[in-house]
């Protein structure tokens, strides 16, 4: 703001203090919306209570460390005390072979993470990353396992790189996801995605548009600071019809996500309240002329 502005600012809030309370005007009706807190902290701010199936598929082969472990751990503890009560989550760890801690039936009745986390113990072995998102499509996302019918699914997959002596391709498997209506993130952690290969495997096992459901980052520690991205994104995806892949879903994707409600809301709440701004320095334009003619006549 130049000092013309200011000068015009402060002009306006000091005749303010004399008109009546009918005629005063004050910045933040035209900025806040009435009744709601003038700072918002998005990170508590909860998702709509809607129902959610959300499976972690996580890596215990051995290129893990134990520290690796253990933060991949308190990640998905973080991303499990984020949501609202409607939201079930189970849990599948994978290398060569497979462990299922807990599903959704079990989640149910013990809905504290940290006490569903405390026994997970690191499997090692190799990478079956594909054959791991097929048992979980098949097996977990069922009615035995606790999945509700009406309730949107996700799939969470955390791995450190490679699949390593996986028979299967990510090709028929992500298919396989698409056709349960299956929304997939992939996440990967460590040094192994610096390789484009290892890249590629992220976006093969991921939904589409990959872009929104594909993350990196360098080092098992940042885990901690995407837990509110993911859990946005998730938020983001509720309600949207049809199975990811094809190419009318992406589409509408794409709009909706740019087309938010309560965001165009707050932006004509915003436009508004510039208009009244400038009514206003209008007004004291015009006072302030009138007032030097008058003193030019006297």
């Amino acid at each position: 703001m130049g000092a013309f502005g200011v000068l015009l600012l402060v002009m306006l809030l000091f005749l303010g203090a004399t008109e009546s309370a009918d005629d005063v005007f004050d910045l933040s009706d035209a900025l806040l919306d009435p009744g709601q807190p003038p700072l918002r902290n998005p990170e508590k701010e909860s998702c709509p209570n809607d129902a959610r199936d959300i499976v972690f598929l996580i890596d215990g082969s051995s290129s893990l460390t134990p520290s690796e472990f253990m933060l991949m751990k308190i990640f998905l503890g973080l991303v499990m005390k984020s949501f609202p009560d409607n939201t079930q989550f189970s849990l599948l760890q994978f290398s060569s072979r497979f462990q299922e801690h807990f599903d959704f039936r079990r989640f149910h009745e013990n809905r504290d993470p940290d006490r569903l986390l405390r026994e997970v113990n690191h499997l090692h072995g190799s990478s079956y990353t594909a054959s791991a998102i097929r048992k979980a499509v098949r097996e977990l996302f069922t009615p035995q396992k606790g999945a509700r019918s009406t309730a949107k699914k996700f799939l969470v997959i955390v791995t450190d790189g490679e699949k390593t002596g996986d028979p299967l391709d990510y090709a028929e498997v992500a298919e396989e996801a698409n056709r349960a209506l299956i929304t997939r993130f992939a996440i990967g952690a460590g040094l192994g995605f610096t390789s484009k290969t290892a890249q590629q495997e992220l976006h093969a096992m991921a939904s589409h548009p990959t872009i929104d459901h594909v993350t990196v980052v360098r080092h098992f520690s940042g885990l901690r600071d995407i837990h509110t991205q993911l859990k946005e994104k998730i938020c983001a995806s509720q309600g949207q019809p049809g199975p990811r892949g094809t190419s009318g879903s992406q589409s509408s994707d794409t709009c909706s996500s740019h087309s938010d409600p309560q965001v165009l809301q707050k932006l004509e709440q915003v436009l508004t309240g510039l208009d009244q701004i400038k009514t206003k320095l209008d007004l004291l334009s015009a006072r302030q002329g009138k007032c030097g003619r008058d003193s030019l006549l006297s």
